[in-house]
């Protein structure tokens, strides 16, 4: 890396001539790739210098690093710092191995000993900063790296780490306020990549794809600026270019998951059945079988319930790759939905041992239980889930089937729909003339957004389309007054909740909320959404912007909404316990694992609408992406 630490002892000044030619021809010999050569000379130094030991176990250190060679790279540091205790880049590289073998906490103590020899060491602050975005601390790491910049200026990694870390946390404007500063690296292929990608976030696309155009031209195998194109071009609603861009990013890297996946999504609400799944026959072409992409592939083909299909590639996946809890449960799934409940009960019970911490498993065996008339087994299942999750959206709508099936008493307990189902009639801002007015520019906005011919693959919307990416981000006038609108409902909603009521909405009731995803509906005739909740939220929610006439049907309420009824056709008791009557301007507010889906309409219009998920508390750290920390070899003049 580019700079060696101060400090107060160099220990040049006791070390021959020769012995500081010897460590010189030695460094040489490691940055020429002449490994094996440099640590025999770096060992034949060891045995004739006690002065100098601390430089080269350093050097030793960072050479077996490279190498892999972990444990030992430890040993030999852990000696330099012994030998030499007051060397800051000691303790940093001390740090970084810890951080690789996953010792996190004895790596914070690391870096923060480096610290306290020396405060100013910008690569320190800097490493220290990577270590607390990995461990989801995104506003140490964003103080770490402020902190690394103030120290170097000119420092571009901590620059270009700050603005990715920045962007990925929702401030995309704060990241493109850091890259502006980033002087003669702003040409740089990292400066441009980030630069597309806030760009991309802030809805500014003809920019955000000329930015990732140049850094391609630096790059043009890179796999991070191939993705960072598609989707900005996703985005932008220039759909089939994403569509290539994406079947770029697939020859740079067949076998990545994610690439498949949203590319897949892409071909499907693009309306390009031609492309749709065509990536897994493609690898498996050219690379034969692969179980995690045959898993995949299975995962596309049961949100269609081609369950048929879906059990071929996983009794494949199966065979490729035995004793896999994921294939088990996903194979079960596939079994319990062609009706073969017993063959998949043993499957279900093999995906739980096989990985007991995780719920999914358990909930789609209660599921299948409860298809099966069997609601006794399945609350024993969930009582189970429960304790593993108890805030877990999906194990709270199973229980309540469970519950309303055996007739127990805590099911209206725990679904209370006079209690948790909540109207808020929204009024415009307040320069809008009146409601009416203020939902018609709102739904030009929203038109703008449905750029897709079809719903998402993986979504319960049929006969429609989504707007892509988080609604709320939108920089567009109308939908951020409804955002302040919608808060200050939301707020309302907490206020009166009773933590003392122990109810699993109430209890995590708190002032603290975010916003965990944010979107738009539009349902054409005929269009509905199927019966479902939303596992990844706490509060639910719809808001209706344009509505069709029929609508005013109260008989038989066409493109209402309602609450209660599942997606498992369990019987007569398994139907809608309310309905809420759509009115333009009104939101309705629900916990995220109540049961609720809409009624079909046929007339000529449609129906457009906002919804949103609410979770409490902050938002999760993003992934962080991967980086080198910054590690210095001794050099001695």
């Amino acid at each position: 890396m580019s700079t060696s630490s101060p400090g107060p002892r160099e220990g040049a000044e006791t070390v021959t001539t020769d012995f500081l030619k010897a460590f010189g021809q030695a460094v040489a010999l490691e940055k020429a790739g002449r490994l094996q050569d440099a640590e025999r000379l770096y060992r034949q130094l060891l045995a004739q210098t006690r002065e100098g030991a601390g430089p080269i176990l350093h050097n030793l250190a960072l050479m077996m690093r490279g190498q892999g060679r972990l444990a030992e790279a430890e040993s030999s540091v852990r000696q330099a710092i012994a030998a030499d205790p007051d060397k800051p880049a000691f303790h940093n590289t001390l740090a970084v191995l810890l951080r690789s073998l996953g010792r996190w906490d004895e790596a914070d103590s690391a870096y923060r000993q480096a610290l306290k020899l020396w405060p100013g060491y910008p690569e320190a602050h800097f490493n220290l900063g990577l270590l607390h975005e990995l461990r989801g601390r995104r506003d140490d790491a964003i103080v770490e790296l402020r902190e690394a910049l103030r120290l170097k200026p000119d420092y571009a990694q901590a620059r270009f780490r700050l603005a990715g870390l920045l962007q990925r946390g929702g401030f995309a404007q704060e990241a493109l306020a850091e890259l502006e500063g980033a002087g003669p690296a702003a040409d740089s292929f990292e400066a441009l990549y980030h630069r597309g990608g806030a760009l991309t976030a802030l809805r500014r696309h003809d920019e955000a794809i000329a930015a990732l155009e140049r850094a391609r031209t630096q790059r043009p195998d890179s796999l991070e600026a191939t993705l960072a194109m598609a989707a900005a071009l996703r985005e932008a609603g220039r759909n089939d270019e994403a569509l290539a861009a994406y079947w770029r990013a697939l020859e740079l890297r067949p076998d990545r998951l994610a690439t498949h996946d949203e590319l897949n999504r892409l071909a499907w609400t693009s309306g390009r059945h031609d492309l749709y799944l065509r990536s897994f026959a493609y690898v498996r072409e050219r690379r034969g079988p692969d179980a995690e992409l045959l898993l995949l592939e299975a995962a596309f083909h049961m949100r269609r319930d081609k369950f048929a299909e879906a059990e071929r590639l996983l009794r494949e996946a199966r065979e490729l790759a035995p004793g896999r809890g994921d294939v088990a449960g996903l194979l079960a799934r596939a079994l319990a939905g062609q009706g073969r409940f017993e063959e998949s009960y043993p499957l279900f019970v093999e995906a739980i041992n096989v990985t007991p911490a995780a719920t999914l498993h358990r909930i789609e065996f209660a599921f299948a239980l409860l298809r099966d008339r069997q609601p006794r087994e399945a609350l024993a299942v969930l009582d189970q889930a429960l304790r593993v999750a108890p805030f877990d959206q999906l194990v709270l709508a199973a229980l309540s089937l469970a519950y309303r099936e055996l007739e127990d008493s805590r099911y209206h307990a725990l679904v209370d729909f006079s209690r948790y189902v909540r109207i808020y009639d929204l009024q415009g801002p307040p320069d809008a003339r009146d409601t009416a007015r203020f939902n018609e520019a709102l739904a030009k906005e929203l038109e703008s957004l449905h750029t897709v011919k079809l719903e998402p693959i993986e979504q319960t919307l049929r006969g429609g389309t989504q707007s892509t990416g988080r609604l709320f981000d939108e920089r567009l006038p109308m939908v951020q007054h409804l955002r302040e609108r919608v808060e200050a409902a939301v707020a309302d909603y907490t206020k009166q909740l009773d933590p003392k009521m122990l109810h699993p909405v109430a209890m995590r009731g708190t002032a603290k909320m975010r916003f965990a995803g944010s979107w738009s509906c539009r349902l054409a005739s005929g269009g509905y959404h199927n019966n479902h909740v939303h596992p990844q939220g706490w509060l639910s929610s719809a808001y209706y912007v344009r509505l069709p006439e029929q609508v005013q049907d109260e008989a038989h309420r066409p493109g209402w909404l309602k609450f209660g009824e599942s997606n498992l056709a369990l019987g007569a008791r398994d139907a809608p316990g309310q309905a809420v009557k759509p009115v333009v301007g009104r939101l309705v507010l629900f916990p995220s694992f109540f049961w609720h889906g809409t009624v079909p309409f046929t007339d000529g219009g449609d129906r457009l609408a906002v919804a949103f998920d609410v979770t409490p508390l902050a938002a999760p750290a993003a992934a962080p992406l991967p980086a080198e920390e910054e590690i210095s070899p001794m050099v001695l003049s």
